[in-house]
């Protein structure tokens, strides 16, 4: 640890993780100070998609949190399509999985495997933030091998699931090693438009941003140090509407008009569950498709996996479970996580190891 990180250590430190769940951005702060942590918040903003440009309420709040403390961190959890993981380092076997490496950015992970992404998405990333600034784009890849790390390690091949928001990832390990990964949307709309220019793939120089486990590289402003803290207090919360009183609002209402307002919140319900079991049979269907792969692409292993374990970031239904179960002759093991606290951590380490 260099003398100037051993002296920030005597100042609070933010670390702010962001995760884009929909059509929402969910940030995880935590401040630290001399190795404690000194407070935790969570702040949810709306967010309009197409996702082109961060909303104003975001970005000034972003701002007034660089303000209000002398070392900010932010860090953004990938969750764009066009990235995914690999055996191997070396430029063989980023060949054999046909990985330019002119048009994607490539992580070298404990010297053993390869999380990747296209350069398109990290240019995303980083004009989305082009205000603010973004210290580090954490791919979900090192997420899920991080929550991988802290189980007892399995010496046979085991697959894993990564279950977010709006994505979710496959990979299958032996202890610590990937030998296979793939990422895949739950949702129709990505959360940021893309240009149709095939020049900008060919054009794109390798960024730099995406976060590694020991590797997590931060941006060339995170770099210097910020200018000394303005007393800022803290950010008021917007109002909120005031919650009806029952007792106000339907004394003379009649029990079947109150019956028809409880018929509305059984089909709201059902239009939930509706949704998860679509979510659930998409889930399946590329669960399955992803472990064929695995076992009839000779540019894998495909040793026999007899287990699956779910880091849950999101909803799993009862009903996938059993499918996995009963169709695929699978043990589940299921794991509930908080991914945004996860990259929160990811980039603490990063910072002061």
């Amino acid at each position: 640890m260099s003398i100037k990180t051993v002296l920030q250590k005597k100042f609070e430190n933010l670390f702010v993780s962001i995760v884009v769940n929909d059509a929402e951005c969910v940030l995880r702060c935590k401040v630290l100070k001399k190795g404690a942590v000194l407070k935790t918040f969570t702040k949810t903003f709306s967010l309009t998609l197409p996702l082109e440009a961060l909303d104003q309420a975001l970005e000034t709040y972003l701002m007034h949190l660089q303000d209000e403390y002398r070392f900010v961190y932010i860090a953004y959890l990938l969750d764009a399509l066009g990235q995914g993981a690999i055996e191997g380092v070396d430029k063989k076997s980023l060949q054999r999985h046909n990985i330019d490496t002119e048009t994607t950015y490539c992580l070298s992970v404990r010297n053993q495997w390869t999380a990747y992404a296209a350069s398109m998405e990290i240019k995303s990333v980083k004009n989305l933030f082009s205000e603010a600034g973004v210290d580090f784009i954490v791919s979900p890849f090192i997420v899920l091998s991080d929550f991988v790390s802290s189980q007892k390690p399995k010496n046979k091949p085991t697959c894993y699931l990564l279950n977010g928001h709006n994505f979710f990832i496959m990979a299958v390990f032996n202890e610590t090693r990937l030998h296979f990964g793939a990422f895949f949307k739950t949702q129709n709309e990505s959360s940021f438009t893309r240009s149709n220019d095939l020049n900008d793939w060919e054009n794109e120089q390798k960024e730099e941003e995406i976060v590694g486990a020991g590797e997590l590289p931060e941006l060339a402003h995170g770099e210097t140090e910020q200018e000394e803290l303005d007393e800022l207090g803290e950010l008021s919360d917007l109002d909120t509407i005031d919650d009806l009183r029952s007792g106000d609002t339907f004394s003379d209402v009649d029990d079947k008009t109150l019956g028809f307002f409880k018929g509305l919140n059984e089909i709201k319900e059902e239009d939930v569950s509706l949704e998860l079991y679509g979510r659930d049979l998409t889930v399946y269907k590329y669960l399955k498709s992803s472990l064929e792969e695995y076992y009839h692409n000779p540019l894998y292993p495909s040793e026999f996996i007899e287990e699956i374990i779910i880091f849950d970031g999101y909803e799993v239904s009862s009903d996938l479970i059993h499918q996995i179960e009963d169709e695929l002759m699978m043990d589940v093991e299921l794991h509930k996580v908080d991914i945004g606290e996860k990259v929160c951590d990811l980039a603490i380490r990063e910072v002061f190891q």
